[in-house]
């Protein structure tokens, strides 16, 4: 006889529930389950656990008793006979089958294992089953059929035989009514607060016959096992009500139950295709993208039914390295999608979809590697080569990268998006910053033009404002400054919480000069970096207005902020190191310096450490190749400081310091002008 954790096992496997979503719904600790289920424990405690548990797994009344049975508490039915227990020939009756008045009744078949049983939707129980006749009669052994016993009851045995059938009846009748009822009156699930809630909707069958498979149970097991693996202690699973069958139901699933990440979708006898979404509404990232679970028709049972293999495994780790993409945890995203991708999908799809959501974990966090990113985005495009979702992504990791060509590339990318899909606003959003960091001859018209369209599209763009107010500055000219400003309150009008409409206006107010803006650029810069403690673009612009305004030691407190915030920044870098000589702190400028000894501007502060610290051969050999590098930038460049260095560097070649006090003073940094520095 099997014991009961015997019976759990295939119970369990057969329902498609994993460790953790059983412990959690009876509730126990998934410590305890395991211990039930291989057999350390022999028994469970309490009686109201093995109910629970029967409940949850859709045990048939039979199969309960069965199992209550075998974890050593007394059975729902007081006909109920163990196996062990048959004697002499005593009619021995099974625990998956029951006896009343000699009509056995079964619960609905399942389908290769698996429990095609009707579900009350939102019922932690997890389902009422409808019994139905069975069209075998019990038979009766010959000697209790003949015994004197027998004879004289047999009217009123008819009589009860009648009355079971009828009682039969009238429970199909009543399973069906509460089925009804339960689905008017179906519970939702919805996260609670801090909890990190993944949604799994049952997927729509359309297979013939209406042959069912667990792939519901199947994604759910694996999303418990991986979040198990990765410790999240606040994330949990929970099967959603009903049926998904649009983007528009699924997006409202999502608001409904505040989920950070839904999965909803379909199959049939040949495919079986899992949807994201999640309630920020946000799933621009991954934005019609689909997971391809099945690849052949004569892999879906072995996929879906048998046993966790490769390819639902796959997609539990894609939607869990959505989950962390959403989370902002990129590193645990990228373990995520890494195992998603060992090995492959034989899927051309799903491996370019695979790609594309480890791209997006490459361009996020400080360890950003735009290089592979842009690899990985690269790979997603010779599949989906009109996807327009990666077409914007990649060229995102161009702008981030900066190398030479880098916007050009960018453009490109972008341009193509925009042709595939006109109607998008985000892309053309992502045009105007990539022609405004082309600045090529015309770009900052085009700039202009492309976010205006866009903010056509979607009037209340707040992003499409912010840089469109971006390009304006850029531009420099007669009332393009009032034109930022207005772009930006209305930006912030939309929405108070951008940290980058704050940090742009303070910008703008610099650049406008009347009387307070400053006062209130420096706190506009303060909202930004309250807003966006991670942003180092608005410690950087206070630096420069603390500087302006005489405050040395505030403004190289915000530089060296700005630099942990984003050690890569060559600008940042060569100005803290400018800012420390100017300061006469030079050994602390010069490490500085070096970081960013690519940067032509580097050669500029590294001859004024130097020649701070005595250096003067060399601090005039970096100024003159400062002067190269300038020339090479443009002519506006190069007049622009030309004058200056000769002088410093004629100085230096004498045996002199043309660096006094004064000078140092003038040679703080400060804000930026309209229409940008010369280079």
């Amino acid at each position: 006889m099997e014991t009961f954790g015997e019976l759990l096992t295939a119970h369990m496997a057969r329902a498609g529930i994993g460790d953790s979503e059983l412990a959690r719904r009876i509730p126990v600790s998934r410590p305890t389950l395991i211990r039930w289920r291989e057999g350390v424990t022999a028994r469970p405690r309490y009686r109201e656990d093995v109910s629970r548990c029967a409940e949850i797994l859709r045990l048939t009344p039979g199969e309960t008793d069965a199992f209550l049975s075998a974890a050593g508490f007394a059975p729902n039915s007081e006909n109920f006979v163990r196996e062990s227990e048959s004697v002499d020939g005593e009619i021995s009756v099974t625990g998956s089958e029951s006896v009343d008045g000699g009509i056995s009744v079964k619960e609905s078949e399942s389908v290769d294992g698996e429990d095609s049983s009707v579900k009350a939707s939102g019922l932690d129980s997890g389902a009422v089953s409808a019994a139905s006749e069975s069209s075998d009669v019990e038979k009766i052994s010959e000697r209790a059929a003949d015994s004197p016993s027998r004879r004289r009851v047999g009217f009123w045995a008819a009589v009860l035989a009648g009355a079971a059938a009828l009682a039969a009846v009238l429970a199909v009748v009543a399973a069906l009514s509460w089925t009804s009822w339960t689905r008017d009156s179906a519970v939702y699930p919805a996260a609670l607060e801090g909890e990190t809630l993944i949604v799994v909707a049952p997927f729509v069958n359309y297979t013939a016959g209406g042959q069912g498979f667990n792939v519901t149970g199947r994604l759910m097991a694996a999303l418990d096992g991986e979040l198990a693996a990765a410790g999240l202690a606040d994330a949990r699973t929970v099967e959603w009500p009903r049926e998904i069958e649009s983007d528009d139901e699924a997006r409202a699933a999502a608001e409904r139950s505040r989920a950070a990440l839904l999965i909803w979708g379909e199959y049939d006898s040949g495919r079986a295709l899992a949807r994201f979404e999640s309630a920020a509404g946000a799933a621009q990232a991954r934005g019609g993208q689909v997971v391809d679970i099945a690849s052949s028709p004569s892999e879906l049972p072995a996929v879906i039914n048998v046993g966790l293999t490769e390819e639902t495994r796959r997609t539990a780790l894609a939607a869990l390295g959505g989950l962390y993409l959403e989370r902002g945890e990129y590193d645990r995203a990228k373990s995520a999608l890494a195992r998603a991708l060992t090995p492959k999908p034989s899927d051309a799809a799903a491996l370019a979809n695979l790609r594309f959501l480890l791209g997006r974990a490459y361009q996020g966090g400080e360890l950003a590697d735009h290089d592979e990113a842009i690899w990985l985005f690269t790979q997603a495009l010779e599949v989906e080569p009109r996807s327009v979702e990666t077409l914007n992504a990649r060229a995102v990791s161009y702008l981030d990268r900066g190398r030479d060509g880098d916007a050009e590339r960018a453009v490109s990318d972008l341009a193509r998006a925009a042709a595939i899909a006109p109607e998008r606003a985000g892309t053309l959003v992502n045009l105007g910053v990539a022609y405004a960091r082309r600045g090529a001859a015309g770009d900052a018209e085009a700039a202009l033009e492309a976010l205006t369209e866009a903010l056509e599209l979607d009037p209340d763009s707040a992003a499409a404002m912010v840089n469109r107010a971006v390009a304006y500055l850029e531009r420099g000219e007669a009332g393009d400054v009032r034109r930022a400003m207005d772009d930006l309150e209305r930006a912030i009008s939309l929405d108070g919480g951008m940290a980058a409409a704050y940090l742009n206006r303070g910008a703008a107010l610099i650049a406008r000069g009347g009387d307070g803006d400053a006062d209130q650029a420096m706190a506009d810069f303060s909202r930004a970096m309250a807003l966006d403690p991670d942003s180092a673009a608005a410690a950087f612009s206070r630096a420069l207005l603390r500087s302006e305004n005489g405050d040395v030691a505030g403004s190289l407190s915000d530089l060296r902020l700005a630099r942990t915030l984003d050690p890569r920044s060559a600008e940042i870098a060569v100005t803290l190191c400018w800012q420390l000589s100017a300061a006469r702190m030079a050994d602390e400028a010069l490490s500085h310096c070096a970081d960013a000894a690519a940067d032509g501007k580097a050669r500029d502060a590294m001859g004024l450490a130097n020649a701070l610290l005595g250096r003067r051969t060399r601090a005039a050999e970096h100024f003159e190749a400062f002067l190269e590098w300038a020339a090479s930038e443009g002519d506006a460049c190069r007049a622009a400081h030309e004058d200056s260095r000769r002088r410093w560097v004629e100085a230096l070649r004498a045996g002199e310091d043309p660096f006094d006090d004064d000078t140092l003073r003038a040679l703080r940094v400060r804000p930026a002008k309209p229409g940008g520095a010369p280079c």
